[in-house]
């Protein structure tokens, strides 16, 4: 009965004085942070994880959940403790990259909701999810959502300045045939060849081959490259 009278503080949305947390609330509320933490674990493969350029910083969102809820309950009640932990963590750097910017959003999703437990505020916690769910599936339904304005990728032409000087307009009108609002982004040369970057906003796998093979119709000596950003998963 005591540990279910405890849990009614929940909802307060802050607690006072340590001692009138308790030791099972406070396990309670490291339980749910570390479950939190798993779940974002998942919405994080469930979404990302497909990518694989990641660096798989996943793994560690239990630890983080339950060590930051941790330390922000310690700090509720201490403001020296509070100030000295703030000049110790300073000096605290990252070493290894983020490689997607997703990773920032997730990582900070983690945060959010530690400090959701460690305030016992279960109700914003649970919007806080809520929210970040809604978000998520509105990206993986509608994969366009960022991409109305965005390059897809890059195209990359290597020719021979005698075949660009005899063919250049059967060059342009193929490139602007398969590439969706292709617009140039260099053109470098040589003492033989030039080079032509292209940006272009949508490109399909069955146009790319018919591109390969359009150019090699008009020269066998084109070389054609061509790249997709990651946006396009």
């Amino acid at each position: 009965m005591e540990f279910f009278y405890d849990l009614k503080m929940l909802n307060t949305g802050g607690i006072q004085k340590m001692a009138t947390i308790g030791l099972m609330p406070f396990f309670f509320m490291l339980l749910v942070s570390l479950l939190t933490s798993l779940f974002i674990s998942h919405l994080y493969l469930r979404f990302y994880g497909v990518k694989g350029t990641g660096s798989t910083v996943h793994r560690a969102f239990p630890l983080l959940g339950v060590a930051i809820t941790a330390i922000f309950v310690s700090l509720q009640f201490s403001i020296p403790l509070s100030l000295g932990l703030l000049g110790a963590l300073s000096i605290v750097r990252f070493r290894t990259p983020i490689k997607d910017p997703e990773e920032i959003g997730f990582i900070l999703l983690v945060i959010a909701s530690s400090l959701c437990c460690a305030t016992f505020n279960l109700p914003f916690l649970s919007i806080l999810l809520l929210a970040a769910i809604i978000g998520l599936i509105v990206l993986k339904v509608d994969k366009k959502f960022f991409r109305k304005n965005s390059n897809e990728g890059i195209c990359i032409l290597k020719v021979n300045k005698q075949d660009l000087d005899s063919n250049q307009m059967i060059i342009l009108d193929t490139i602007n045939k398969y590439l969706s609002s292709a617009s140039t982004d260099s053109l470098t040369e040589d003492n033989e060849c030039c080079t032509l970057t292209y940006n272009f906003s949508k490109l399909s796998d069955e146009d790319s081959f018919n591109l390969r093979k359009a150019l090699k119709e008009i020269s066998q000596n084109i070389e054609l490259n061509i790249f997709y950003n990651n946006i396009r998963n």
